[in-house]
């Protein structure tokens, strides 16, 4: 199914940029309109069988914390004042994401929703005791330490574009990262894809990406050209990758790290396809937060919404629980669906777009793995 995105294109650039180690700075908020602030919280007020957000609202990731709260009031418009899940707030350190899990359970909370980042999460997790903890951090290993993780990890983005490789005849694929954790989590992911069958990874190269001879040192390693390239990366990286592959004829994959503006207007990565939110529910929820907050949300944003609307979904039926987060019907929010498995990893179903002459079209929706 092809449908037409052009409005995409207009100036409306939705799709986040930079969620490589943990999340970009989206900006100061603009005035909030009509829309009543967040309840912020030092210590009580939570309520018994509440849920609570654990986000920055000061220090230096304090823009992004008041826009994950202003886009988790976006998913409560319309209920009544005690649906609102309170904001604590973590600053930017483990001791202050720890102060302020513990001011949220002191309250009443069953449900602790945060913190951002993977450095804060094990102080969470150390005071929370049986109280589920949503990391919104995208770091897979966070699982194994007990955390729900609900941040698009790197694993997501290789799922939804090695099936799609796969159901369109590609069978050799090979990775092209810049070094660091993003390439690193995303070898391991695409390692334990090809070994369910059915794909071969031929090469995974760690280049600087403005380093020449790409597609020769791909050619030297993979043996041979491969039939597709997964770049990772957005931003320069991304621009300096597609360069090195342009008139390659190489089919170029992509994460959900790419954003429209690195996409629309290259034409290196003409005829790329790239992993991506549905823009069908994404884009209304971008509208509604740019029409009550004066700027437009990325994806880290809108983790907050989706994040209060299963506490809204899960409350309404008292299952704020590890069981209610793991059940097998999962969630849905502006993001897509998703599910909890029980070792705490997400399965998120994904959107395939391609970008065809300038223009970004959305080719299929692939459920997560």
């Amino acid at each position: 199914m092809e449908r037409d995105l052009n409005r995409v294109q207009q100036g409306r650039r939705r799709f986040c940029r930079g969620l490589v180690a943990q999340v970009a700075l989206l900006g100061p908020l603009a005035a909030c309109g009509d829309l009543a602030a967040p309840a912020v919280r030092k210590g009580g007020g939570a309520g018994a069988g509440k849920a609570a957000l654990l986000l920055p609202l000061t220090g230096a990731n304090a823009a992004i914390g008041k826009n994950m709260a202003n886009a988790a009031l976006l998913a409560v418009t319309g209920r009544d004042a005690g649906a609102q899940p309170p904001v604590f707030d973590t600053g930017d350190t483990a001791e202050g994401a720890a102060a302020a899990a513990t001011a949220a359970l002191a309250s009443g909370a069953k449900l602790l929703m945060g913190p951002l980042r993977a450095d804060q999460t094990p102080a969470v997790l150390a005071v929370a005791g049986q109280v589920p903890v949503i990391t919104f951090s995208n770091d897979e290993a966070l699982a194994d330490a007990g955390a729900f993780v609900m941040g698009v990890t790197p694993a997501q983005s290789v799922s939804a574009m090695v099936s799609y490789a796969r159901a369109q005849g590609l069978s050799r694929i090979a990775v092209v990262a810049k070094p660091g954790a993003l390439a690193d989590a995303t070898e391991v992911a695409a390692g334990r894809l090809v070994a369910l069958g059915g794909m071969e990874l031929v090469a995974m190269l760690r280049r600087d990406p403005g380093e020449s001879g790409l597609l020769a040192a791909l050619k030297s390693a993979a043996g041979g050209e491969p039939q597709a390239v997964f770049l990772p990366d957005g931003g320069a990286a991304l621009a300096g990758f597609a360069a090195g592959l342009a008139g390659s004829g190489v089919q170029l994959l992509g994460s959900v790290q790419w954003g429209v503006e690195d996409v629309a207007t290259n034409p290196d990565l003409t005829g790329s396809w790239f992993a991506a939110p549905p823009p069908d529910l994404f884009l209304p929820f971008s509208d509604r937060f740019l029409a009550g907050f004066g700027e437009v949300p990325g994806i880290v944003a809108a983790l907050g919404h989706d994040a209060a609307l299963l506490a809204l979904g899960l409350g309404d039926s008292g299952a704020l629980s590890r069981k209610g987060l793991t059940r097998d019907a999962g969630f849905t929010g502006v993001l897509g669906p998703f599910r909890f498995q029980p070792d705490g990893r997400c399965q998120r179903s994904l959107s395939v777009l391609a970008v065809e002459a300038g223009q970004i079209v959305a080719l299929a929706e692939v459920a997560g793995t």
